[in-house]
C-alpha cells in the first residue's frame, strides 16, 4: 500500500491552538509524494503568513495493523 499525505490546517481561537474556529478547517490532498504535499503546504502557509492563529501541517494515512 502506498503512503498517501494530506496537509490540514484550520484558524484557531488563540495561541493555545486547541479550538478550531468554526468553518475555517481545510485539507488537501491526498497527494502521492510527500513533496507534492509540501508544495501545497507552503502555499497554503504563505497565504495565512499573516494570521498567527492559522495552522498547517502533513499528515499521513494510518499504518497498516500488523
Amino acid at each position: 500500500m502506498q503512503t498517501k499525505y494530506w496537509v490540514i490546517g484550520a484558524d484557531y481561537t488563540d495561541f493555545k491552538f486547541e479550538d478550531v474556529i468554526e468553518g475555517t478547517s481545510r485539507v488537501l490532498g491526498p497527494y502521492a509524494q510527500y513533496g507534492q504535499a509540501n508544495t501545497a503546504w507552503r502555499e497554503v502557509a504563505q497565504e495565512s503568513r499573516y494570521r498567527a492563529t492559522t495552522r498547517f501541517t502533513i499528515v499521513t494515512d494510518a499504518a497498516p495493523a500488523r
